[in-house]
């Protein structure tokens, strides 16, 4: 993707403008998951399979320069996502809050602050209609770790997922989940303990091993 020096703007996506971006949602999507040190073996198939179902349940934001597609958030209902640890999470109420499903930026413009832009609008809009946002992140994506918490996110639990990589061989990746209050006072009373929250989600305190081996609603 050749690099471009026009501003960056932010679109949202649904279900009914999603059939004019597809195409390239589906190479920003493989380009996402199939490159660096742990890309994982994703057909083109299993790509567009996720994204039609996620786009059937959920809402997006694109970040464009031009007609360049450099990035994707999805955010879905947090009832739709499989492996959420309702169990480990009882405080976060699900049918009241939303899942951030995808977060994604194209190798070449990641550093430049677009996976912000696109966060930022996405909270904005959600927080009109739910209670928290629930993201999940590998706990070794140290810049992404770093953006959310600048964001207000706080380490709820954690999982195990078994993935498939480039090479044919399986690779365990831990998973963080983390949580940003909205309203009330169920996580703004752990305020104080953010620093030990965020110590205790790194050394991967309570992880649940977790099956599920698909790429349905796995986030980078």
């Amino acid at each position: 993707m050749e690099p471009t020096g026009e501003s960056v703007r932010i679109y949202e996506l649904d279900k009914y403008n999603y059939p004019q971006f597809r195409d390239k949602l589906i190479e920003l999507y493989l380009h996402a998951f199939t490159t660096g040190d742990y890309g994982q073996c994703i057909t083109r198939g299993k790509v567009e399979a996720t994204l039609d179902e996620l786009l059937r349940d959920g809402y997006g934001w694109m970040a464009f320069a031009a007609d360049c597609l450099m990035g994707l958030v999805v955010t879905l209902p947090l009832e739709k996502d499989p492996g959420f640890p309702a169990g480990m999470c009882p405080t976060i109420p699900v049918e009241q809050s939303v899942y951030i499903a995808e977060v994604m930026v194209h190798a070449d413009y990641r550093g430049r602050g677009i996976a912000s832009e696109m966060l930022e609008s996405c909270l904005r809009n959600e927080a009109k209609n739910h209670l928290y946002a629930v993201i999940r992140v590998w706990e070794k994506n140290k810049p992404a770790l770093e953006l959310y918490r600048k964001l207000g996110f706080l380490p709820i639990a954690g999982i195990v997922q078994k993935k498939l990589g480039m090479d044919g061989e399986e690779f365990e990746m831990k998973k963080l989940y983390l949580a940003k209050e909205w309203k009330g006072v169920g996580l703004g009373e752990r305020e104080k303990g953010r620093k030990g929250d965020w110590e205790k989600g790194r050394k991967g305190e309570n992880f649940e091993k977790n099956s599920n081996e698909s790429i349905n609603y796995q986030n980078n």
